[in-house]
């Protein structure tokens, strides 16, 4: 068996990587394109990110498994990665020598968990629902007695909509807090893929943000994704998100999305009865664990 680590893999071992991943069914907390053009600029994103480690095994010349590891070192966590469960005890040091004293944690979708012998090896945290919607009809608008809904133009909000998001999510399970570089860069990588985002906002009368929602349209094939939205806590509760939601996802519509996507914690309540109030309908779910060593 050899592990060939992200810093020496080259472009043959990246199409190489695409055929490998294109047979695999979908698993763990991230989706990888099944486009080899964009899977081929996904990956190149990773290898310079220096947050993640991307490790390949090898058994006879053919790739058999990988381990895409994600440092969250304000967090003092890392994520795991991986299609082949089993691979990961006997791996562990090679997890270890890039998450140093991180806590591990990975994300299993519903029909890995057929995988988990050793139980006693993954705590479990909590599961987020993956929630979609099919709809070409605008929803009627709903107006706040409380706050305005605008659309704006990241270029000119970036400090911003770094703020707000940060603000939005601080109290949330596992987000990492954002910065402006990472921001601009996470935008433009998306664009490189023909992915565009879109940003409203929702702000009182004394133009102070109260929350924001980021939605995502690919190009390509016109589905879309409600990727973040939240309200500021201290504005929670006062009818606030659903007019957000409504508002970023007309927006969708109109510029023809076809199939809208989402992620939301199981244990948000609130969060859950607004989509399904408005058709969204969960496809799968995916369960977080502490990774035991």
């Amino acid at each position: 068996m050899e592990i060939i680590k992200t810093k020496d893999i080259k472009n043959p071992e990246i199409s190489e990587l695409y055929n490998f991943f294109y047979k695999l069914p979908t698993h763990g907390f991230l989706d990888f394109s099944k486009d080899k053009k964009n899977f081929e600029k996904e990956i190149d994103e990773l290898i310079k990110d220096k947050k993640y480690r991307l490790a390949i095994e090898y058994e006879n010349n053919k790739i058999t498994n990988y381990f895409l590891i994600k440092n969250e070192n304000s967090l003092k966590r890392s994520i795991v990665m991986t299609y082949d469960l089993k691979k990961i005890k006997n791996n562990i040091n090679t997890i270890k020598d890039f998450t140093k004293s991180n806590k591990l944690e990975i994300g299993i979708r519903n029909s890995e968990k057929n995988q988990i012998k050793e139980k006693y090896f993954f705590d479990y945290i909590r599961t987020y629902n993956f929630m979609k919607l099919k709809r070409n009809k605008s929803f009627g608008k709903i107006n706040s007695d409380l706050s305005i809904f605008e659309s704006v133009n990241y270029k000119n909000y970036y400090k911003e909509l770094v703020t707000i998001q940060n603000d939005c999510f601080a109290d949330q399970y596992g987000y990492e807090a954002n910065n402006l570089n990472d921001f601009k860069l996470e935008i433009q990588n998306l664009e490189k893929r023909k992915i565009n985002s879109f940003f409203e906002i929702s702000k009182n009368i004394k133009n102070t943000w109260l929350g924001y929602a980021w939605t995502q349209l690919n190009l390509e094939n016109h589905e879309g994704r409600l990727s973040m939205c939240g309200v500021k806590k201290e504005f929670r509760s006062k009818g606030i998100a659903k007019p957000l939601i409504i508002s970023s996802l007309n927006n969708l519509i109109k510029n023809n999305c076809e199939l809208i996507y989402l992620e939301v914690d199981n244990e948000n309540e609130p969060a859950k009865k607004i989509y399904k109030s408005l058709g969204f309908n969960k496809y799968s779910e995916l369960d977080w664990f502490n990774i035991k060593y």
